[in-house]
């Protein structure tokens, strides 16, 4: 059995560098997916600095603004070329750049063989969860959101005024039940590989261009249809604040993330010495 690891890095590629080396060396794949908008010097640097690490590649990029649908590109294009390069993979892990392991990459192993297909990933209907915030619930997937939410608000709210007064409602497609969950999961190859190959999925991609924040849905949402057991939680340590805001893990927070049974926690700071050098 083998992990494959998908990481979308977007920032710190010298710690997100040291983070895919770990993987690697532990017999995992791995996969990068480096966002579009980052420019081609620092990505140059990213490859040139892996270069000589054996299993790990980079996929095609997309442009990932936050609560858009090129997160969900990303993860898509990077599972696709990890599981076409790798058949002996049985599960993928998703991660990002600032994700840290916590735990031996052997206790991971042993863990999903003894869950032998599992599938790990928050997963839950928006009537079953209270950290949904700005009131858009159901209306997520039910409204349009072709503005940018934060560098396009004005336009944003409008046009989410708009489609209540006028009573829109977009048509969700059949046999689609909205789900909703961390963006960070690890998932079987049957269960991936059934996402990927889905034949309705030109018209499922095209539905959630559209929703807000996709990338905490769409995974959430597609693997109720093609999972037989579905283990509705994170293997990854993440915490949030009031706003929605995921907090960060400085050195001091060495005890809190010991004590965690998580394989794996985000979001480490970059200059974070003690939890590199521990975990690593």
């Amino acid at each position: 059995m083998s992990v494959g690891v998908i990481m979308l890095c977007h920032t710190a590629f010298d710690r997100a560098a040291e983070v895919a080396r770990f993987w690697a060396e532990g017999g995992s794949p791995v996969v990068i997916h480096v966002d579009k908008r980052v420019d081609a010097a620092a990505f140059d640097q990213f490859r040139a600095n892996l270069a000589g690490a054996g299993g790990i590649g980079f996929s095609e990029r997309h442009a990932c603004e936050w609560g858009t649908f090129g997160l969900v590109a990303a993860t898509l294009a990077a599972a696709r070329q990890l599981l076409d390069s790798n058949p002996e993979v049985s599960h993928v892990y998703l991660a990002s750049g600032s994700c840290m392991p916590l735990r031996p990459h052997a206790e991971l192993v042993a863990y999903l063989a003894d869950q032998s297909g599992t599938d790990f990933i928050e997963s839950v209907t928006t009537k079953d969860v209270q950290w949904i915030v700005d009131g858009l619930e159901i209306e997520r997937f039910t409204l349009r959101f072709p503005f940018s939410f934060r560098k396009q608000r004005a336009l944003f709210d409008g046009y989410v005024r708009l489609q209540r007064r006028l009573g829109f409602r977009r048509r969700i497609p059949a046999g689609i039940v909205p789900h909703l969950g961390s963006q960070w999961w690890c998932l079987t190859r049957q269960t991936l590989s059934a996402i990927l190959e889905n034949p309705e999925r030109d018209e499922i991609d095209r539905y959630f261009r559209r929703v807000w924040i996709p990338d905490e849905s769409y995974f959430q949402t597609m693997v109720r249809q093609v999972s037989a057991h579905v283990e509705s939680r994170s293997l990854t340590l993440s915490k949030f604040d009031f706003q929605g805001k995921p907090h960060i893990f400085y050195d001091d927070h060495l005890q809190l993330l010991r004590r965690s049974d998580c394989f794996v926690a985000r979001k480490i700071w970059p200059e974070a010495k003690l939890l590199y050098d521990t975990y690593l």
